[in-house]
């Protein structure tokens, strides 16, 4: 059935494309780029230093176009080779349709189809309202979220009067975020914890992951409406789907003694991706040199795992695992709960020279149990700090962020020379801390130092 809806989309897309494609010529463009990062970290020794190399990527992102003479039907398509011998990347060597995509566009109205990659909301970054894409997530935030951003297979159709437009889209095809790998260095501290069980239990765990089965009724679907109004911009948006973060449950037979005998795994330990929906919206006011701007969503209610006990990660043998999961049949692993998230801030640009960015960045679980694995609040004060230099060719900038609530946080300065007109340089680095136990505290070990070499073409 997902070979079936593929082979769809991609007929529907050369349907709009082969009139194209016969009356106009391809333009390509893109980018050849290498990073090297190296990590510096404590090593097993007091106050002592280490360092190791933790990235050595080199990726060609190549972009192709094309519009007909009448410029109402259009192809765009994305595609990257990345080689990364460190060991991230699934193969050494990974290829990637990022988008793929045709469309055909009137006076009031456009269609779209294939691969795509949507940006919804109007936030800098953290954007509660952009639900469409998954993201690449095996080295955290530490890419650029556009990078990050994993295109998804849609249908889309726009209608515009005047200054508002309103978007409906249909994701057919569920895609997952990209995790890091058990051993990954990138590994949240949650996702250790089921690992952890995992290593505890070898004889007993059956683990499993259920995916969203492919039929029409398990479509996601979204509808964007957007405007302005005098200096203002507007968005309000509708999403019905599937959380990309996956979440976990664990399940032991009831009957443990007879699954056993009979050469069963019992400790079921279930990975899947629930289904919610959203309600939010954002805006934009300009002022002269200065921009506000807000988002938030309300979140029907998802399913947050309790912490998980101790015990549990401390196992000698088979007969001890097999009488401490006794004692655990039946438990309640996790409950639903709805939550929210919003957004406020202000930009801030001097001409070319300078720009400034500033917000607030919160998230609650409603209606909170104290022995959640997550946190009920979480605020980030977010700041972005550019300069430009010498005809704009050296740009000196800055980006962090601080958890006011839990005090982690991470902070990335860097510097970047404009060789020539196509080529240019970066050097910078990137620093986590906090406690164990929180977002950027967890990442501790993995600062890092960088450079960056990127040709356009």
């Amino acid at each position: 059935m997902r070979l079936l809806r593929l082979l769809s989309l991609l007929l529907l897309s050369a349907a709009i494309a082969w009139p194209v494609a016969a009356q106009a010529d391809l333009r390509f463009n893109g980018s050849l780029s290498n990073q090297f990062r190296l990590r510096l970290y404590q090593s097993d020794m007091p106050d002592d230093m280490d360092w190791d190399m933790t990235m050595l990527l080199t990726n060609l992102d190549v972009i192709g176009r094309a519009t007909n003479d009448d410029r109402n039907a259009r192809l765009f398509f994305n595609a990257d080779l990345t080689h990364d011998p460190t060991g991230v990347l699934e193969d050494e060597l990974e290829w990637r349709l990022r988008q793929a995509y045709a469309g055909y566009y009137a006076m009031y109205w456009n269609v779209e189809i294939g691969k795509r990659i949507f940006s919804w909301g109007m936030a800098d970054e953290f954007n509660p309202t952009d639900l469409l894409n998954s993201e690449d997530m095996r080295w955290f935030i530490t890419r650029d979220k556009l990078d990050r951003k994993i295109g998804v297979y849609a249908g889309s159709a726009t209608v515009s009067y005047g200054n508002f437009s309103l978007q409906g889209v249909i994701v057919p095809i569920f895609e997952p975020v990209k995790l890091p790998a058990e051993d990954s260095d990138w590994l949240p501290w949650q996702l250790e914890t089921f690992y952890a069980i995992s290593n505890a239990f070898p004889d007993y765990v059956d683990a499993q992951e259920e995916l969203p089965e492919q039929n029409i009724g398990n479509a996601e679907y979204a509808a964007r409406l957007r405007g302005t109004i005098g200096t203002v911009d507007i968005e309000a948006v509708v999403f019905d789907g599937y959380d990309q973060l996956p979440t976990y449950d664990i399940e032991i037979d009831t009957d443990l003694s007879a699954a056993v005998l009979d050469g069963e795994k019992p400790l079921h330990l279930i990975k899947y991706y629930q289904r919610y929906q959203a309600y939010g919206g954002s805006l934009a006011w300009t002022i002269g040199s200065f921009s506000l701007r807000g988002e938030g969503a309300y979140y029907t209610p998802r399913r947050y795992l309790y912490r998980i006990d101790d015990s549990l990660l401390k196992v000698d043998n088979i007969i001890s695992a097999y009488d401490l999961l006794l004692d655990y049949v039946d438990h309640e692993w996790g409950v639903e709960k709805p939550s929210w998230s919003a957004v406020g801030g202000v930009d801030w640009r001097e001409g070319t020279m300078i720009y400034v960015n500033m917000q607030y960045v919160h998230t609650q679980i409603l209606d909170y149990e104290d022995d959640l694995l997550y946190d009920e609040n979480e605020g980030f004060v977010t700041l972005k700090l550019q300069t430009m230099w010498l005809d704009e060719e050296l740009t000196v900038a800055a980006n962090g962020a601080y958890n006011t609530w839990q005090g982690d946080w991470y902070i990335k300065p860097y510097v970047n020379y404009k060789l020539t007109q196509n080529l240019s340089a970066e050097l910078g680095s990137q620093i986590f801390s906090g406690d164990e136990e929180t977002r950027f505290g967890d990442m501790d070990d993995n600062d890092f130092v960088y450079t960056l070499v990127n040709y356009s073409f």
